[in-house]
């Protein structure tokens, strides 16, 4: 009898507690008022490098929560804290060490019971991550993207390569205006007007439209949206001090260079009131007031004259500008200058520029004009006292390789641009070997970068032999992690040098390598560069380093996103903050000194 009893008080105690359970469920709440217990309670497995992050699904009419610690599954339970929000970082756990983490909610009527658990740690980086270690460079693209990160954080990086690039953001408005929307039915073979009209829509996702002021939007020219910039829009009274200066003809959206090729980021004069852009018909182009161009370089120079009649160059309309008694750029110039590699080797305190290890190489006759961004560069660096060898051409052809002892070397190398359009590099150093002459000249600029970077870290690992290529080869190919400024997952290139897993406690310099516009990783992370570089280390040429190449192709349209946070997030992402979450967790997981 008295089993029986015991049984049917187990009975009873479990039904309430299902009735309990079931008012929480519906409710949010336990039948005295407590909240529930919270769920999905989610500790972080070695994502970071200081902290175990738990996160948790907030209760119903919970006010607080206290997130206990235990060293064992079935441990004594230690309060960490008390929060109001579902996230909560413990600093104070070891790293390495594995710990349970359960969660309460509380509220005017009680504390709930104790969440499951959920096991959590953090990982101490295996990588040191010394910045005079460390260097970055880059081609075309990339060569602006490493000296506008380097010379930004010069607190970061101890040498810095730009082969070909856009230096000077300033020259590079004045070459999109004159050279390009200024001779648009006539551009040169390369680069061809279709690669200029991706790459102003590129730059105007980045930095924003250079050409029109548009304030509800940085990529659409004033009176343009996402519902009319891909069909065919005729705008009316659309001023212009060249082309329309009485507004009375109209301005188009149009397609270049098939039909559905929708430029967006451009309008045209339609002077025969077609409704579509005819050969000779022209891009409007409203960068600035109009000026008096007195020494003919295409931009407007203190003491020039100008017309102070706004961005439309047109008195009366009330344009962007007009009557404040200053010479008005296009507003989204700023977003250029603010990302100026020239104009942060002006400004950069002479005690942070000083110590830099700066490389540059650009061709004679660059399609781009990057030679003439490169030698103003090169004049700012020598106006601040700073010596700057200039050689020109290099003093070695492959497969002899330059070296330079000077922290600061230009060199000018005869030919064009090299390194915009897609390539494949590796393969340029196999057709390097067979002599042909522009893989050649490919082969000499990356070699020179090389060993610039390898010359300018301190001591290091020279030379391997057959068995350590052999027992201990070097690895190259592409891999993958998670990035959190992104929350995506993003790709790219590394090459571990040979004898990488020889040991635990050798360490190693970093060199960042950033690709051109277009360029891929799998262009550079290949078996012919991976030869090229196990050749170096062997004949002693360049120390063993390892190289990481980051993915520069924006996931959202596949083209150049320039390695800056971009202004646009609808078409951009921040790029910049990609590369620095890419440093870290190259520091936290391979041997970087």
């Amino acid at each position: 009898m008295k089993k029986s009893a015991a049984i049917i008080l187990v009975v009873i105690s479990l039904f309430y507690l299902a009735m309990e359970a079931q008012s929480a469920i519906n409710t949010g709440y336990l039948s005295d008022g407590r909240p529930s217990v919270p769920t999905n309670v989610q500790a972080s497995d070695g994502t970071y490098m200081d902290k175990v992050q738990v996160t948790w699904t907030a209760s119903p009419g919970a006010t607080s929560y206290t997130i206990y610690r235990a060293t064992r599954r079935w441990g004594t339970k230690r309060a960490l804290g008390t929060t109001s929000d579902t996230t909560y970082d413990d600093t104070t756990a070891l790293a390495g060490k594995i710990y349970y983490y359960y969660i309460t909610a509380t509220n005017a009527n009680g504390t709930s019971g104790f969440s499951v658990y959920d096991k959590g740690w953090w990982r101490r980086p295996i990588g040191i991550g010394s910045p005079e270690f460390r260097a970055i460079g880059g081609v075309s693209m990339g060569a602006y993207g490493a000296m506008n990160i380097g010379l930004g954080r010069p607190d970061f990086f101890n040498t810095i390569a730009s082969l070909g690039g856009p230096l000077d953001m300033s020259y590079l408005l004045k070459f999109m205006e004159v050279d390009m929307l200024g001779n648009y039915d006539n551009p040169e073979a390369y680069p061809s007007r279709d690669t200029l009209v991706d790459m102003l829509k590129d730059l105007t996702i980045s930095f924003g439209n250079p050409v029109y002021y548009n304030t509800v939007s940085t990529y659409y020219p004033p009176g343009i949206t996402a519902e009319n910039a891909r069909v065919s829009t005729t705008l009316s009274n659309f001023f212009d001090w060249e082309l329309n200066p009485e507004g009375s003809l109209p301005v188009i959206t149009y397609e270049d260079p098939d039909p559905g090729d929708w430029v967006e980021v451009l309008l045209a004069l339609d002077a025969n009131g077609d409704g579509r852009r005819n050969l000779g018909e022209r891009v409007l182009r409203q960068f600035h007031e109009p000026f008096v161009d007195a020494n003919a370089n295409g931009m407007c120079d203190s003491g020039e004259t100008f017309d102070d009649f706004g961005l439309d160059g047109v008195s009366g309309t009330s344009d962007e500008g007009e009557g404040d008694e200053v010479f008005t750029y296009n507003p989204n110039h700023d977003n250029y200058l603010a990302e100026d590699p020239l104009i942060r080797a002006e400004t950069l305190p002479l005690t942070d520029l000083q110590p830099l290890n700066l490389y540059i190489d650009a061709g004679t006759e660059d399609e781009f004009q990057f030679n003439i961004h490169a030698e103003n560069f090169v004049q700012t660096l020598l106006g601040r006292g700073l010596f700057v060898r200039v050689k020109n051409d290099f003093p070695e052809n492959f497969p002899g390789i330059s070296h330079f002892d000077e922290k600061r070397v230009y060199v000018r190398y005869p030919g064009g641009h090299v390194g915009f359009d897609e390539e494949n590099i590796g393969l340029s150093f196999e057709q390097a070997k067979q002599g042909i002459e522009g893989a050649i000249v490919v082969a000499n600029r990356f070699t020179t970068l090389f060993s610039f970077a390898s010359d300018h870290f301190i001591g290091g690992d020279f030379g391997t032999d057959p068995y350590e290529l052999y027992r201990y080869p070097s690895e190259i190919g592409v891999a993958y992690f998670n990035s959190p400024s992104l929350n995506r997952k993003m790709k790219f290139g590394i090459y571990l040098p040979p004898g990488y897993s020889r040991s635990s406690t050798n360490y190693y310099p970093v060199l960042y390598l950033l690709l051109g516009y277009n360029m891929s990783v799998e262009g550079m992370a290949n078996s012919w560069i991976r030869t090229a570089l196990d050749a170096f280390i062997l004949t002693g040429e360049m120390q063993k380093m390892i190289i990481v190449i980051p993915d520069g192709l924006n996931y959202k349209n596949q083209s150049g996103h320039f390695f800056v946070n971009q202004i646009d997030q609808e078409r951009g992402d921040k790029f910049k903050d990609y590369f620095f979450d890419l440093v870290t967790y190259i520091d936290t997981f391979y041997k970087t000194k």
